[in-house]
């Protein structure tokens, strides 16, 4: 297996919590309508899901999770933005269990996934419902693995890995979820 990047989770918190954060609380409060302030969440809430909560009008609180691409990752785009879309946190090997990746893990607290870039690569940004975004990938991460790039990276004691989706396609994918109808039998 192809290990395409080695990365130190201290240096990557450090960033998502340094240089992007009063980028992303601007973001935030911009496209969530009803926002009238944005927190940095704890540690202990970071784990769960939420790097933010946004504090709206009527006082409800929604906990995003922020999702910065590296800058460089559009050398690798087709004719639009990826979104990173994680299978695994920690890569199953050596007969030990993986840990699912945020992206379809159910214990999250995350109420919407923000995603950013860097500028130099796009100037978008995205804000999805995480609930939707985490039943359209269980039900396409399969056919997104044989389609799009796979990449696994090290932070030396773990590997992760995610796949990278046009976004397009995520959002197709999400819409579909979200129309999805069941028939009730009624007869009892």
């Amino acid at each position: 297996m192809e290990i395409n990047k080695v990365y130190k989770f201290d240096e990557k918190l450090a960033q998502s919590k340094g240089v992007c954060k009063d980028n992303d609380m601007q973001i935030i409060k911009a496209m969530l309508h009803g926002c009238v302030k944005v927190t940095e969440a704890s540690l202990e809430m970071d784990k769960k899901g939420a790097d933010y909560i946004a504090k709206l009008r009527g006082n409800a609180e929604v906990y995003i999770d922020a999702k910065t691409r590296t800058k460089g990752c559009s050398k690798f785009w087709k004719n639009e933005p990826e979104l990173a879309i994680e299978r695994w946190s920690v890569l199953p090997e050596k007969g030990k269990n993986g840990k699912t990746g945020w992206t379809l893990d159910e214990n999250k607290i995350t109420d919407l996934v923000l995603y950013t870039f860097d500028k130099s690569d796009s100037n978008n940004a995205y804000l999805v419902s995480f609930q939707t975004l985490r039943i359209a990938s269980a039900r396409n991460i399969n056919a997104w693995y044989k389609k799009y790039k796979v990449d696994t990276q090290s932070s030396g004691e773990w590997k992760s890995q995610a796949v990278f989706v046009p976004v397009s396609i995520v959002f197709e994918s999400m819409q579909a979820a979200q129309s999805t109808s069941v028939r009730i039998n009624n007869d009892s």
